[in-house]
Protein backbone atom coordinates (compact mmCIF):
# COMPACT_ATOMS: atom_id res chain seq x y z
CA UNK A 1 0.00 0.00 0.00
CA UNK A 2 1.03 3.57 -0.64
CA UNK A 3 -0.49 6.78 0.70
CA UNK A 4 -0.98 9.25 -2.15
CA UNK A 5 -2.94 11.98 -0.32
CA UNK A 6 -3.34 12.71 3.37
CA UNK A 7 -5.06 15.39 5.44
CA UNK A 8 -4.92 15.58 9.21
CA UNK A 9 -7.95 16.50 11.30
CA UNK A 10 -8.24 16.58 15.08
CA UNK A 11 -10.59 13.58 14.83
CA UNK A 12 -8.27 11.58 12.56
CA UNK A 13 -7.23 11.45 8.92
CA UNK A 14 -8.77 11.66 5.45
CA UNK A 15 -6.76 10.42 2.54
CA UNK A 16 -6.29 8.29 -0.50
CA UNK A 17 -4.13 5.22 -1.01
CA UNK A 18 -3.17 2.73 -3.67
CA UNK A 19 -4.30 -0.68 -2.46
CA UNK A 20 -3.97 -3.65 -4.76
CA UNK A 21 -6.07 -2.94 -7.83
CA UNK A 22 -7.66 0.33 -6.64
CA UNK A 23 -7.32 3.89 -5.48
CA UNK A 24 -9.16 4.10 -2.15
CA UNK A 25 -10.41 7.27 -0.44
CA UNK A 26 -10.73 6.70 3.30
CA UNK A 27 -11.31 8.20 6.74
CA UNK A 28 -9.59 6.87 9.84
CA UNK A 29 -10.73 8.23 13.19
CA UNK A 30 -8.50 8.64 16.24
CA UNK A 31 -10.58 5.83 17.78
CA UNK A 32 -9.42 3.52 14.97
CA UNK A 33 -12.68 3.38 12.99
CA UNK A 34 -11.91 3.00 9.28
CA UNK A 35 -14.35 4.01 6.55
CA UNK A 36 -13.57 3.33 2.90
CA UNK A 37 -15.40 6.15 1.17
CA UNK A 38 -14.83 5.50 -2.53
CA UNK A 39 -12.72 3.11 -4.59
CA UNK A 40 -11.66 3.62 -8.21
CA UNK A 41 -10.23 0.73 -10.23
CA UNK A 42 -6.62 1.29 -11.27
CA UNK A 43 -7.50 -0.09 -14.68
CA UNK A 44 -9.76 2.91 -15.30
CA UNK A 45 -6.66 5.13 -15.49
CA UNK A 46 -3.51 4.99 -17.61
CA UNK A 47 -1.26 5.34 -14.55
CA UNK A 48 -0.96 7.12 -11.20
CA UNK A 49 -0.25 10.45 -12.88
CA UNK A 50 -3.48 10.16 -14.90
CA UNK A 51 -5.46 9.40 -11.72
CA UNK A 52 -3.82 12.35 -9.96
CA UNK A 53 -4.70 14.75 -12.77
CA UNK A 54 -8.31 13.57 -12.85
CA UNK A 55 -8.67 13.95 -9.06
CA UNK A 56 -7.24 17.48 -9.12
CA UNK A 57 -10.71 18.53 -10.24
CA UNK A 58 -11.85 17.74 -6.69
CA UNK A 59 -8.68 18.12 -4.62
CA UNK A 60 -5.93 20.72 -4.57
CA UNK A 61 -2.68 19.60 -6.22
CA UNK A 62 -0.83 20.10 -2.91
CA UNK A 63 -2.98 17.35 -1.34
CA UNK A 64 -1.04 14.72 -3.31
CA UNK A 65 2.23 13.27 -2.05
CA UNK A 66 5.03 13.11 -4.58
CA UNK A 67 6.32 10.50 -4.36
CA UNK A 68 3.67 8.39 -2.62
CA UNK A 69 4.68 6.99 0.79
CA UNK A 70 4.62 3.21 1.34
CA UNK A 71 2.86 1.97 4.49
CA UNK A 72 2.75 -1.45 6.12
CA UNK A 73 -0.89 -1.16 7.25
CA UNK A 74 -3.64 1.42 7.44
CA UNK A 75 -3.21 2.26 11.13
CA UNK A 76 -3.03 5.46 13.17
CA UNK A 77 0.64 4.84 13.90
CA UNK A 78 1.45 4.53 10.19
CA UNK A 79 -0.59 7.61 9.27
CA UNK A 80 1.07 9.59 12.07
CA UNK A 81 4.44 8.55 10.57
CA UNK A 82 3.35 9.60 7.06
CA UNK A 83 1.99 12.90 8.38
CA UNK A 84 5.40 13.62 9.95
CA UNK A 85 6.93 13.08 6.49
CA UNK A 86 4.36 15.43 4.95
CA UNK A 87 5.20 18.14 7.52
CA UNK A 88 8.95 17.70 6.94
CA UNK A 89 8.49 18.05 3.17
CA UNK A 90 6.37 21.18 3.63
CA UNK A 91 8.96 22.78 5.89
CA UNK A 92 11.73 22.01 3.40
CA UNK A 93 9.99 24.00 0.66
Amino acid sequence: MEIIALKYHTRGYHGCLIDGSGYVFFQLSRKGKLRRLKTYARGDFDDYEHFQHMMMKYMTPSAFLNPPVPIAALTLAELDRVYDIVRERAQAV
